[in-house]
């Protein structure tokens, strides 16, 4: 009879190892074939997106020299440089930087001419809620830093219309201040990592 209980309770003991075993199995093959699709689709999201921001490029190479914990920060500290990636063909820079915006992380790329001055800019990821914070994301507003290669100061966007050190004039978003100061901090690192790196030779 004891025998007979003990059975009973190993034999489903057995079917679930069993069960458990073939799924992690088939889990890893699966991570294992899975993953480098995965990996090069997302490279070459990155690499379209640094395209954007530097049209002049042809291809790019990474400056493994710059990370999170060496790359510079704007004037008011509240972004970082994450990694740079040099046009293979000499025409510029594209700066990923990490920043904190309304809804919490924001990621970008700045992509930096040759000559010092932004080429383009563009959000990558974000958590703010669509509405007028988002529209510090969009194409049209972000144009506004192109051709620009200085900034006042990462705070000036707080005005209703900065002054820019290039002489332009700043617009602003009205009740966004807090996406905008985030965008423009990282525009603010970004340069400061050009000037970092020996600045326009």
């Amino acid at each position: 009879m004891m025998n007979t209980s003990k059975n009973q309770f190993a034999a489903p003991v057995i079917v679930l190892s069993c069960i458990c075993l073939v799924v992690s199995f088939a889990l890893a093959f699966t991570y294992k074939i899975a993953n480098p699709i995965i990996l090069e689709n997302q490279n070459k999201v990155a690499v379209a997106a640094r395209k954007e921001v530097l049209p002049e490029a042809d291809d790019f190479t990474q400056d493994e020299t710059v990370t999170a914990e060496t790359g510079a920060r704007s004037s008011d500290g509240k972004a970082v440089v994450q990694e740079v990636f040099a046009a293979t063909n000499g025409t510029g820079y594209v700066m990923t930087v990490e920043t904190t915006s309304f809804g919490g992380a924001l990621t970008m790329m700045v992509g930096i001419n040759a000559d010092g001055s932004v080429s383009g800019v563009k959000v990558t990821v974000h958590a703010d809620t669509p509405g007028v914070g988002t529209k510090n994301f969009e194409p049209d507003y972000l144009a506004q830093y192109s051709g620009i290669a200085s900034l006042t100061s990462a705070a000036d966007v707080k005005k209703e219309s900065a002054e820019l050190s290039s002489g332009g004039t700043f617009a602003c978003i009205s009740g966004a201040s807090v996406t905008g100061q985030a965008v423009h901090a990282g525009v603010d690192a970004a340069l400061s990592q050009f000037a970092a790196m020996g600045g326009a030779q």
